[in-house]
């Protein structure tokens, strides 16, 4: 979808983080933005800040846990803009746990969040974008946590919950194609955002008696060979530019921070590494 001025953009989590980043960006370019938050506050201010820059926005809180909020959002979207040309599923939370001392609130959380809501978005919106035609796109957020494995860093709820959104996006490119619907999958590094502060918007029944430590960024440095250096944080605006340059070159994968690839190519040898002995063994 080259062609962004005058069509809609829907953004979950688009109260703060690359969401907010989204949404000033979309409007920049002249699009609408339908703008999504669990934070009902976060969520107007972002909106209010696009309609002083001479912009269009819609807020509206939204849970993207609950299947029928997020329905509900797409009818308020279509009930105002009369389209949907850009669905961008970013809603996200994490948790800091190794898999040994995870309750099951917090694989209930993560997951219900990262994974469900993008499914949410797509039940809400991908029907009424195929039957209304034209040029669209769709951006699902996981993160290069989505990618690798980054061990010692308490991921894996996390990293469950962003692999199965790539792989849900890789999917999705496969059917949409045929209809002219694009379909990116973001996989960010580094980006200026509250997502550490999740703890904030857990819903009271997800609750643990101790609250999840805060992320050890030392440890995650050392586990990430030096690569979530502080100095190499996008801000959300510069994640949203390249996010947008993949949506208009039709990119299935957004990657942000090229520096990672040495640890996807360790990880793709592995698995080559893998078929090569299968092979011989069975020769």
């Amino acid at each position: 979808m080259k062609e962004l001025r005058g069509r809609v953009a829907v953004i979950t989590g688009a109260g703060s983080g690359i969401g907010a980043g989204l949404a000033r960006v979309c409007a920049a370019e002249g699009m609408r933005v339908a703008l999504a938050d669990i934070d009902s506050n976060s969520v107007e201010r972002v909106a209010a800040e696009v309609r002083a820059g001479g912009g269009e926005a819609i807020a509206m809180p939204v849970d993207v846990r609950d299947a029928k909020a997020v329905a509900s959002f797409a009818e308020h979207t279509y009930d105002a803009y009369r389209a949907c040309h850009l669905l961008i599923n970013n809603a996200g939370v994490v948790v800091y746990r190794p898999v040994s001392e995870l309750e099951l609130a917090d694989w209930r959380w993560v997951l219900s969040v990262n994974l469900d809501g993008v499914i949410h978005g797509l039940h809400a919106f991908l029907p009424r974008m195929r039957a209304q035609g034209g040029p669209a796109h769709i951006v699902n957020t996981a993160s290069m946590a989505g990618l690798i494995p980054l061990p010692n860093a308490g991921l894996a709820a996390y990293a469950a919950s962003k692999y199965a959104v790539v792989a849900i996006s890789e999917t999705l490119r496969l059917e949409l194609a045929p209809e002219g619907i694009g379909v990116t999958v973001v996989c960010p590094g580094g980006v200026q955002t509250r997502i550490n502060e999740s703890e904030r918007n857990r819903p009271s029944d997800l609750r643990q008696a101790s609250a999840a430590p805060a992320p050890d960024m030392d440890r995650l440095r050392e586990t990430s060979e030096g690569l979530e250096r502080r100095d190499n944080f996008l801000t959300p605006e510069q994640a949203a530019e390249r996010i947008l340059t993949a949506v208009r070159e039709d990119e299935l994968y957004a990657i942000t921070h090229s520096e990672w690839l040495p640890l996807v190519r360790q990880r793709h040898a592995a698995i080559e590494g893998a078929f090569a002995r299968a092979a011989a063994r069975e020769g």
